[in-house]
């Protein structure tokens, strides 16, 4: 790329750029950008910081047509960067344009921090994401990995020096086909022809303020031939680009866009703000310095000559125009001579219809070139119009299958419940049951618990009986051998006593009766034979 075609290109094929992208991607129309500005706008009102939301307020209109310019994520994977994330472009990337992965930079001097945490929000809504912290005007930016979008708003004017080299950096992080939208404002607005017919600098924002740390002033501003110049010199193809009235409207403005329009300007192109959507069409820039920006021989040789074509230009429409008011005056004012006799009354009449005609011509002509901006702003917003009821009648379908599908799921929640609470109604019962069988066990098990209780302690009793029986027939069994001795003790009273409480306590015990039953026999027989 040379510096003769740059300029060339640029000029050649300003007036047939498109105002909106017409790819076949998904764009957010006018009217729903308009709701999620607003949507911010309520919050901070509400809840936010002062300077942000006077920020906000103030670039609202450039918000909303930046929106619309930035295509949708394609997938969860699609990449963001926001160079300059000031405000909620990030949150809005991410909340209403699909991109889970933004990242931010921006720089803060007074904070060491490689990087920072940004968390927005909007309500009960809120993304975070992280920001760098650096100068975009080192050479070298610590920004890892390429991305698929890249937003640049209200940036570039700013930067003191060496802008190309920025933009070769932006170059370095997109990926190949990437998309860059990017907003300066413009040079030749209304504003600055206002500000140059009252004999003040014919710029948006000059002014040296002493605190400067939130907006400082802007160092230059691109006109529409110098930002196509710049973004074309950076390898960048556009596909759309518009100016915008961002603080006014073309209404509001009339009397000087007359005046611009008398000198071949087009209203619509008198906006204050201009926005590209651009591809990325060749890895690195062609032409690192433009002489548009970067040299005065350069431009003196190369751009100005072409420049002068267009002056003339204006020169010529500017005549034109003064030449129909110029005749139109004349043959209102031009006097009939003493001598001369009175005009005819039908050469008068003709010259009456004659400046009639020239003062209606002059203003159809004015009128038609206000209708003809009017009349494409109106297809432009028949076109959004358009654009938002096939979205709408598109969302329509669709929440109409989701509401199909949500009674679906509420009819299986509601025979689900039913299910659910009959299931619960026989668990209960068998639960009251198991607890009234649980207590009916524990009931037998405490009478089982006193049974064996007693049980044991007339165990202890038998056993201590049955240890005296046990010790009577040994003593009985060792006085055998002397009969006599044994017929005494037999014959004892204690004896007896001790005899007869054995067969007692037998008699009540059925087991130690059957134990005992064999001794007693066996005794009796002894003692009765030694008797």
């Amino acid at each position: 790329m040379n510096q003769q075609w740059l300029i060339d290109h640029v000029l050649d094929t300003g007036s047939s750029i498109p105002r909106s992208p017409d790819d076949d991607r998904s764009y957010l129309t006018l009217a729903e950008a308009e709701r999620i500005v607003e949507g911010a706008l309520e919050h901070l009102g509400a809840h936010g910081d002062e300077t942000e939301y006077t920020y906000m307020r103030g670039h609202r209109t450039r918000l909303v047509h930046a929106l619309t310019m930035i295509p949708k994520a394609d997938d969860e994977h699609t990449t963001l960067l926001d160079i300059g994330c000031y405000g909620y472009m990030g949150f809005w990337a991410k909340q209403h344009l699909g991109y889970e992965h933004v990242t931010g930079i921006e720089w803060h001097p007074e904070d060491d921090s490689a990087t920072i945490e940004r968390t927005l929000g909007v309500g009960d809504e809120q993304v975070s994401f992280e920001s760098l912290n650096f100068d975009i005007t080192r050479t070298d930016w610590p920004v890892e990995g390429r991305f698929d979008t890249v937003l640049f708003f209200e940036v570039l004017e700013h930067i003191n020096e060496d802008p190309m080299g920025v933009m070769e950096r932006i170059n370095a992080c997109m990926k190949p086909d990437a998309t860059l939208v990017m907003s300066v404002p413009n040079a030749i607005s209304y504003k600055s022809l206002r500000e140059f017919l009252v004999g003040m600098p014919p710029w948006t924002y000059w002014f040296y303020e002493p605190d400067l740390s939130h907006e400082p002033r802007h160092c230059f501003e691109y006109t529409p031939v110098v930002f196509r110049s710049l973004l074309t010199a950076s390898g960048m193809s556009i596909g759309a680009m518009r100016t915008i009235f961002a603080y006014s409207t073309i209404d509001a403005e009339q009397d000087t866009l007359a005046i611009a329009e008398s000198l071949g300007f087009a209203a619509r192109d008198m906006g204050e703000t201009m926005i590209a959507q651009c591809t990325k069409a060749t890895e690195g820039v062609p032409l690192r310095y433009p002489d548009v920006l970067y040299s005065p021989e350069g431009y003196y040789r190369n751009i100005y000559p072409r420049l002068q074509e267009i002056l003339q230009q204006r020169f010529e429409h500017h005549r034109s125009q003064q030449a129909v008011a110029e005749r139109g005056a004349q043959i209102e004012t031009k006097p009939a001579p003493s001598d001369a006799p009175a005009p005819e009354a039908p050469q008068h009449e003709a010259q009456l219809q004659i400046r009639e005609l020239l003062q209606t011509c002059e203003a159809q002509f004015q009128r038609q070139e206000q209708l003809e901006a009017e009349l494409q702003t109106v297809q432009q917003e028949h076109g959004l119009a358009l654009e938002d009821r096939d979205q709408h009648r598109s969302w329509a379908g669709d929440l109409q299958a989701k509401c199909q599908d949500l009674e679906s799921q509420v009819q299986q929640l509601l025979f689900q419940s039913d299910c659910r609470l009959q299931q619960e109604q026989e668990l209960r019962e068998q639960l009251q049951q198991t607890q009234e069988q649980t207590q009916q066990a524990q009931r037998d098990q405490q009478e089982t618990r006193a049974w064996a209780d007693r049980l044991s302690q007339e165990n202890a009793e038998l056993r201590a009986q049955v240890n005296e029986l046990l010790f009577a027939c040994d003593c009985y069994l060792q006085q055998i051998n002397d009969p006599q001795r044994c017929v005494r003790v037999i014959r004892e009273r204690r004896f007896r006593w001790a005899l007869d409480r054995s067969k007692a306590m037998a008699r009540k015990t059925p087991v130690v009766r059957s134990a005992l039953r064999p001794v007693y026999r066996s005794a009796k027989r002894i003692i009765k034979r030694r008797m």
